[in-house]
């Protein structure tokens, strides 16, 4: 029925709408960016291989806004002037960008949709099977758009995308089969036939799904429409296939519920992996994406645009390849099919990867956004009957790294113990001065036996336990000559002997001075002397020697063997990460740790 001023006219029947299992209803009452509307009617489009409800809002005061639900998704818009619309191309092919009301827009997809049923009341009038091209994009900060072309009129709305929390429904419909107490139709009682074998197909997201598959014939059939009929077909090997998750299972993944409703293997020139579709009547719809068991729990990005950006995280490029769809089973909120190609590129910043697919065919780029997810975690939620999901094997292109996540633990402790180390050693060498404590001077013989050994004179060392330097001196040693002065360190009191060893050797071309340096660690307070004898070369009677002794400073090999010590495991946990990376990008043919020689083979 259409108003006119008082009057009301037959305008046309429209189609019966179409069941669906969304929460909204007409009477849903929300609030949203500080204004409260009403749902008042709504529209439900239909493209070739999809569909989608478009739910007219009073907002009060004479203000109408649209809400749309596509994908378990919710874009909030409102008519704006633009006069740019009028040049803007019905050919605009997905990734270009226009400029709409003083403001770039990214062109997400163009599509030409059908109007197949309408409920409650609309601003407008729409006439039974109404055909209108549709704009979709995409502006900064979540920004949606859309222009509508119908006939020679066009209209430009504008808002932004909204989570389902965001809008704060109220007086929703009960979900049959979510919610208890929910009433249950006709269309969700009972499951409806095949048209080609008459098999009982059981739709699990009404209104939502737009294809699903028989499980007995492999059937593609549209579920856009009341009553299912027969679409396409895919391969009959589709049918052997047992996924390891069942369709039709349901499970709690991070704390929400999910069922499984989908099924599909892609692969490209190198591998093939499976994606499963999880459906919530609230939350939309996310994929469980599974390759040698590994697992990513992937979300659909609408208004995503930037390619190595995802929340204010930078995302590095890792592959890009053209995928094909080779089995299907279940349902999924497009009209799937065996054969479908896209191309997949994917960035990634472990444990999250972010994939975009541009789909030539339907003039659309679909970004997505995923994290990694423990096989058990998986397992837990959907296989209560003890079945076990396989082990991961190999490395994956979001798998978190382990070895970085430790490193990530350790490095504030690691940096405050090794800078608390270094200080440490910084104070004891400012107060550990070396001070003098003997010197000697005198001449060595080597010849009479029993002028050979020498001993000291006894001098005192004070203070706690510290390093004792001895260095010796001498500069009457001949080309080739040596001289070493073997003996110990004695202790006045208690005779406990140090043993020393003072090698001097003369490898220069001329006769110089040379020397020898050792140094005793931890040398008590007390009194000592030096019990010496010189052993030198033949032609060495006698020679000028001086001996000094200093006390303090610090050991230095203690400290560069401490040092290697609390580096030793930050380094070999950097080094395994490291290996992990490399193991990583061997999958890639972005990899950072290609050489030139790889580049060049490429």
């Amino acid at each position: 029925m259409v108003r006119k001023d008082f009057n009301v006219e037959t305008f046309g029947t429209m189609a019966e709408l179409p069941p669906d299992l969304s929460p909204l209803q007409v009477g849903t009452k929300g609030h949203y960016a500080g204004r409260g509307f009403t749902l008042i009617g709504r529209l439900r489009l239909h493209w070739g291989d999809g569909s989608w409800t478009e739910w007219c809002a009073d907002f009060g005061g004479g203000t109408i806004g649209w809400i749309a639900e596509a994908m378990g998704f919710y874009m909030v818009s409102f008519e704006q002037t633009a006069p740019e619309v009028a040049k803007v191309d019905l050919n605009v092919n997905a990734g270009a960008r226009l400029t709409l009301a003083g403001q770039s827009w990214l062109v997400n997809d163009v599509k030409k949709a059908c109007c197949i049923a309408v409920e409650g009341e609309l601003p407008f009038a729409v006439a039974p099977d109404a055909l209108r091209t549709g704009i979709d994009l995409t502006g900064p900060d979540g920004g949606f758009g859309t222009v509508e072309i119908s006939g020679d009129q066009r209209t430009f709305y504008a808002g932004h995308y909204a989570q389902f929390e965001e809008l704060n429904f109220t007086e929703l419909r009960k979900v049959p089969g979510w919610d208890q107490h929910a009433e249950i139709t006709r269309h969700q009682s009972q499951a409806e036939n095949c048209p080609n074998c008459a098999a009982p197909v059981h739709i699990r997201a009404e209104g939502l799904s737009m294809s699903a598959v028989c499980g007995s014939c492999a059937t593609i059939l549209d579920t856009s429409k009341p009553g299912l009929a027969a679409v396409g077909q895919v391969m009959k090997t589709t049918l052997q296939i047992k996924p390891v998750l069942p369709i039709g299972a349901r499970g709690v993944l991070k704390g929400e519920m999910w069922e499984v409703i989908g099924f599909m293997r892609r692969k490209d020139q190198w591998c093939s992996w499976d994606e499963f579709l999880l459906f919530n009547p609230w939350l939309g719809f996310r994929f469980l994406v599974t390759f040698r068991g590994h697992w990513s729990f992937v979300r659909l990005l609408p208004g995503h645009h930037t390619h190595d950006r995802w929340n204010e995280e930078r995302f590095a490029l890792f592959a890009r390849e053209e995928v094909t769809t080779m089995n299907v089973l279940g349902e999924f909120y497009w009209r799937v099919r065996s054969g479908e190609k896209v191309q997949l590129t994917d960035y990634i910043s472990p444990p999250r990867v972010l994939s975009a697919e541009f789909s030539k065919e339907l003039n659309e780029v679909t970004w997505s956004g995923g994290e990694y997810i423990d096989h058990l975690e998986v397992q837990r939620a959907f296989l209560t009957d003890g079945t076990r999901l396989p082990s991961p094997q190999g490395r994956y292109l979001n798998e978190p790294n382990p070895h970085r996540e430790r490193w990530r633990g350790m490095r504030v402790t690691f940096f405050l113990v090794l800078g608390a180390y270094i200080l440490i050693q910084l104070l004891c060498l400012g107060f550990a001065t070396q001070t003098k404590v003997y010197d000697l001077s005198g001449v060595v013989s080597t010849g009479n036996p029993l002028e050979k050994t020498i001993v000291t004179k006894p001098f005192t060392v004070s203070g706690g336990s510290a390093p004792l330097h001895v260095h010796t001196e001498t500069s009457a040693l001949p080309l080739g000559g040596y001289l070493a002065l073997k003996g110990s360190l004695v202790n006045a009191k208690d005779q406990h002997a140090t043993p020393v060893l003072l090698p001097m050797t003369n490898y220069q071309s001329v006769a110089e001075e040379q020397r020898s340096d050792v140094t005793l660690p931890a040398v008590p307070a007390g009194e000592y002397y030096f019990r010496l004898e010189p052993d030198a070369s033949s032609t060495i009677a006698q020679a000028p020697v001086r001996l000094s002794v200093e006390r303090g400073g610090l050991f230095w090999s203690n400290f560069w063997m401490g040092l290697i010590a609390i580096c030793l495991w930050p380094l070999w946990v950097l080094m395994r990460s490291s290996n992990f990376e490399k193991q990583r990008w061997m999958e890639s043919d972005f990899s950072p740790y290609a050489s030139s020689n790889d580049d060049d083979d490429d």
